[in-house]
């Protein structure tokens, strides 16, 4: 019989022993990058409706104000201020990501509320997020089949044990109590592919959150869980792997190899789901040289991945959310506006009939050709034009999108889109500028406070 390797427990001991001396220092340059851009597209999210209906939530059950939420415009019991944080952060679909999953939306908002419990300084901040990115993408990275394909939301499943392992690091667990939050936070894993294109989505990344607080509450509380509950024969590792191929029985090298300074985060230039940013980016880069007429557009067609085509399965959204997992939106956007930002996601904008009647012309390429360095992806996509004249103008390939991690946004495009979030829920700029900049030396940080612009 196969032995299998003591994930959990050796998880436990490394979120718990963990120190900011241990990492990199591309570590703490990924960390700083991930809580400036979950706390822009918080900014951004507060006045979303989504957002809206979390908070009724969680004040109609009111409870001791331990935390406070949505940058110190409510104070909530602590699991829900991890909650509404992480809804409003990815109620756009606009937060970074990684490893195919959104590790900033659900990490900062828990770190954050764990730290309202027991005050933390940025050095601490910043290793919990090392902690639960590095738990959270070990595991994810086992699995070599698609999690999206068989239905499984991969932020949602393996979110909540991301989660409890950096609130484990806040809050000071040793290793025998952290190796239970992070297993009763495997009960917690649970999100499915259906519910994309609807308020439940970015409710996944709330619900990670929460969960992974709940567990090391509980666990301080007196509960016990299972001690291999991830890698297990009926743990959470099997039981989602869709084909059974997972890899349940190498050691982890937590703390020895650092997958976030390989991996790293990508942002998003633009606010829809992270498989449209690369044809977006080649539709606007052809536009810069060559005039599209589109009165004579007969068909527009992407060429993706069919990994990437699975978590864009809305070819013609009537809503907002729905456009922001249609590749047929992302790529009629571009071509009918030159530009693809919040302002494009608005109910009047998805009405335009001149982009309705170029989303009806969108048909998607999708074809089993995948890179081995991001093997979700073909390794390029591109966009081909038809025109009623019998030309095809075709896009540039691109390899990898705007802000990717292999392309990296710069710091003055991180800001501008910090200031875009923080402009549209009315935030002066300097007041931004200075949550910016707490975000940009959270290493530097002896609290909170600097984040607290709405208290």
């Amino acid at each position: 019989m196969t032995e299998l390797a003591p994930l959990t427990r050796l998880a436990g001991a490394f979120a718990a022993e963990a120190s900011f001396d241990d990492l990199p220092d591309a570590a703490v340059e990924t960390v700083r990058l991930g809580f400036t851009d979950v706390i822009a597209v918080l900014l951004a999210g507060i006045a979303e409706p989504v957002t809206e209906a979390v908070r009724r939530y969680a004040e109609a059950f009111g409870g001791k104000p331990e935390a406070p939420a949505l940058l110190g415009q409510v104070r909530l019991p602590a699991e829900f201020a991890a909650m509404l944080n992480a809804v409003a952060a990815h109620a756009h679909d606009y937060d970074d990501y990684a490893y195919s999953n959104h590790p900033s939306a659900v990490l900062v908002p828990v770190i954050l509320a764990a730290a309202a419990l027991k005050p933390a300084d940025g050095r601490r901040l910043a290793t919990a997020y090392a902690v639960g990115y590095e738990i959270w993408g070990a595991l994810m990275t086992r699995e070599p089949d698609h999690l999206h394909t068989k239905g499984w939301h991969p932020t949602a499943v393996f979110g909540p044990v991301g989660a409890a392992a950096a609130a484990v690091h806040i809050l000071g667990l040793e290793a025998g109590d952290a190796t239970m939050a992070i297993a009763l936070a495997a009960s917690h894993a649970g999100g499915v592919m259906s519910n994309f294109g609807s308020m439940t989505k970015p409710y996944h990344a709330g619900r990670a959150a929460e969960a992974g607080l709940r567990a090391c509450r509980l666990v301080a509380a007196g509960m016990t869980a299972r001690v291999d509950a991830l890698e297990a024969d009926t743990g959470l590792m099997a039981a989602l792997s869709p084909s059974g191929q997972v890899d349940r029985t190498s050691d982890p090298e937590f703390g020895r190899r650092w997958l976030i300074t390989k991996a790293g985060l990508n942002i998003k230039k633009y606010p829809t789901v992270g498989a449209s940013q690369r044809c977006i980016d080649a539709i606007l880069e052809l536009r810069q040289t060559t005039d599209i007429p589109l009165e004579r557009i007969v068909s527009v067609r992407p060429r993706v991945s069919v990994k990437h085509a699975k978590v864009m399965p809305f070819d013609d959204p009537k809503r907002p959310a729905e456009a922001k997992f249609s590749l047929s939106f992302a790529c009629a956007a571009a071509l009918r506006f030159g530009q693809v930002t919040l302002a494009e996601l608005r109910q009047d904008r998805l009405d335009d009939p001149q982009l309705r009647a170029l989303m009806a012309k969108v048909a998607v390429d999708a074809v089993e050709d995948y890179d081995p360095d991001y093997p979700v992806a073909t390794p390029w996509d591109v966009v081909r034009i038809d025109l009623d004249d019998g030309r095809t103008l075709e896009t540039p390939k691109i390899r990898r999108a705007s802000g990717h991690a292999d392309n990296p946004l710069s710091v003055d495009g991180i800001w501008r889109k910090f200031q875009s979030c923080a402009d549209d829920v009315g935030l002066p700029e300097s007041d931004a500028r200075r949550v910016f900049d707490w975000c940009q030396h959270i290493e530097r940080q002896t609290d909170l406070s600097g984040l607290l612009v709405f208290s």
